[in-house]
């Protein structure tokens, strides 16, 4: 489940040399002193991490504590919430769905849910899996971040947004949508006739042998399950993770792990012994738009890593922060979970990775020639204001004002504390069919964040996500 694992979230959510591939494995002191800095930095109380090269695992451990009031260690057995990483899961399940001929990606979703809302009768399944239906995310809708300790039955989920217009025409844009991901666990339990979890443990769990991967349920016991904690910028101290309804997420995002199952998972994707080699391929092709194509497939994440392919997914939940990073190009995969809301656990897969293949190491971004210094300004006021503890409603857009605004209400005082804006680079700026997206570094007195905006064609914001930088 996609939720806020940055300090606010807005509406949106190759090869490589052979030499790069040959060079040696940095020694295990390397990686855990980046891991332990990092840790202390973002002030994430334990990580598990897992390297795996072309199926075989190379490292496999955890740091800091699974558990912080009593003082448990995090290993490579502790169970963490996936959140989104789940998306990769249900993905498959239909993946074999489809393999047995009981459903095809072309088909309707509306012919095999019954009762969905006449708007959503032209929707594919493949839509569903790419984030390209149109179907507003039910994690967008107004105050939904209010009701995180609700339970929901399935239906009541889809009653969040089932009167809402399609945000565009199914297959022409891409906007990710927990909704969509919700209805595929509706679907596989229709088609499958039995529940999610378990037509999940049957089909794959349980032939991958991953012994401790599961739908989360908070009434079970589930031994070495990691609780879940965020930083309390404001009071410079950790607090528990806010409670979230396991029946929120569903397929979209409630499924717990291990590195050491994921692992598992991994070699099984290297080995086509699940899902075969072309079915893999296609769901980590990027789907097609009407303008271009999406960063997404059917399940994955689909981009480059300064020019190597990478094929991944991160998961944020109150409390935990995810990450499954695959660089096929070099045979690599680096899993990252931690019980840290705001881990990061991208980054720290990205680092991981780099200090493996230093071909794939994050470069700094270097700021770029503005010739929009208007939006710049704007924005950079924006900033200016948070830090005084303001917001102006007017640089938002309709949806935004009621969805985002008060997201950011929630963030003011940390933001706040972070001192005044000290500079504003811009990093990136891509003209697109329905507005702008641009990128820049924000350093404040106290910490240096970066910040991305998704502008409409007024210059309204109509999405935002910041996030430290590393």
């Amino acid at each position: 489940m996609k939720t806020s694992a940055a300090l606010f979230v807005g509406l949106a959510a190759a090869a490589l040399a052979s030499s790069a591939r040959a060079q040696e494995a940095p020694g295990p002191e390397t990686v855990d002193s980046y891991v332990r800095e990092v840790m202390a930095k973002r002030h994430v109380p334990g990580v598990s991490i897992a390297v795996v090269r072309d199926g075989k695992t190379l490292l496999a451990k955890g740091f800091g504590l699974a558990d912080v009031e009593l003082n448990v260690p995090a290993t490579e057995e502790t169970v963490y919430q996936l959140a989104s990483v789940t998306k990769t899961f249900t993905a498959a399940g239909v993946m074999l769905l489809v393999k047995d001929g009981k459903l095809a990606l072309d088909d309707k979703v509306a012919d095999r849910v019954p009762g969905l809302p006449d708007a959503w009768k032209d929707v594919t399944i493949q839509q569903l899996l790419s984030h390209t239906s149109g179907i507003k995310s039910y994690t967008s809708v107004e105050g939904f971040e209010k009701s995180v300790r609700k339970d929901f039955a399935p239906r009541e989920i889809l009653d969040l947004v089932a009167k809402e217009p399609l945000e565009f025409a199914p297959g022409e844009k891409w906007n990710y949508s927990n909704t969509g991901y919700f209805l595929l666990g509706m679907l596989i339990e229709e088609v499958a006739g039995k529940p999610y979890a378990a037509f999940m443990s049957e089909r794959v769990f349980e032939p991958l042998g991953m012994e401790r991967t599961r739908v989360n349920d908070l009434k079970a016991i589930i031994p070495g399950r990691a609780s879940g904690y965020g930083w309390d910028d404001e009071k410079q101290e950790l607090r528990n993770g806010e409670y979230v309804s396991p029946t929120q997420p569903f397929a979209a995002g409630a499924l717990v792990s291990t590195v050491a199952d994921l692992a598992k998972w991994d070699a099984a994707l290297v080995e086509g012994s699940l899902l075969d080699k072309p079915t893999l391929e296609r769901m980590w092709t990027p789907a097609r738009l009407k303008d271009g194509e999406a960063g997404y497939g059917l399940g994955w994440a689909v981009g480059k890593a300064n020019g190597a392919r990478m094929v991944s997914h991160g998961g944020g939940i109150p409390g935990f922060s995810t990450e499954i990073a695959r660089f096929p190009d070099d045979g690599l995969t680096v899993i990252v979970l931690t019980n840290a809301e705001g881990g990061h656990a991208g980054a720290i897969a990205r680092g991981i990775a780099g200090r493996f293949v230093p071909a794939l190491a994050e470069k700094p971004d270097e700021p770029i020639a503005d010739a929009d210094e208007a939006t710049s300004r704007r924005l950079r006021g924006f900033f200016e204001g948070l830090s005084k503890g303001e917001i102006d409603p007017e640089l938002f857009g309709d949806e935004a004002k009621k969805v985002l605004v008060p997201r950011i209400e929630a963030t003011k005082a940390q933001m706040a504390s972070l001192g005044a804006v000290r500079d504003f680079q811009l990093l990136e700026r891509k003209e697109e069919s329905d507005g702008l997206r641009v990128r820049y570094r924000v350093a404040f007195e106290k910490r240096t964040l970066k910040a991305s905006f998704a502008l409409d064609k007024d210059g309204k914001i109509r999405g935002a996500m910041v996030q430290p930088e590393d």
